[in-house]
């Protein structure tokens, strides 16, 4: 028996794993890799070292030493990603109401986690300036996402007064 890929191997927690396998061959069968007997204790659910084990045996019966592969499950180190809702940068009137877009996360283990996503809003919409609202979140590993910021610019008023005629117009009188 020969294994086909690397031993050991190491995946992340949760990962999809997905065996390289193994080759047989025999000095009278020739090729029995189709007979081979595979042993998969490997659990992607829980960090730990484990093992594949391959047999076979020839047509006369006589079994071959059993090949083992390793496969390490490491703990979850993948960072959750931060996307932004709507654009960046922002321009709104001195004065005006500010309403963020808001962000997703998504993580390899934990799925969404937009609904722990913690926002840091400075924005002053009764100053003129430019303020940064960011958007942070860590898996349930404690991996931190790399924090994404959206920039929110408060502009000078620019919007000119409307005149509005109480009464009729043209007026005889």
């Amino acid at each position: 028996i020969t294994l086909s890929g690397i031993s050991p191997v190491s995946i992340e927690l949760g990962s999809i794993y997905s065996d390289a396998g193994a080759t047989a061959s025999d000095n009278i069968d020739g090729n029995i890799t189709g007979s081979i007997v595979t042993s998969n204790t490997v659990n992607i659910g829980i960090v730990g070292t484990y093992s594949v084990t391959y047999n076979v045996s020839d047509l006369a019966g006589n079994a071959a030493t059993p090949v083992v592969r390793t496969v390490n499950v490491t703990a979850d180190a993948t960072k959750p990603v931060i996307t932004l809702s709507g654009i960046s940068p922002v321009s709104i009137e001195l004065g005006s109401i500010y309403s963020d877009a808001g962000a997703s996360a998504s993580d390899n283990i934990d799925g969404n986690i937009t609904g722990s996503i913690v926002t840091g809003n400075t924005v002053n919409t009764a100053v003129v300036g430019t303020y940064s609202v960011t958007y942070n979140v860590s898996d349930l590993a404690g991996n931190a996402a790399t924090p994404v910021v959206r920039t929110v610019n408060v502009t000078a008023d620019v919007t000119k007064p409307v005149i509005t005629l109480s009464g009729i117009s043209p007026v005889s009188i």
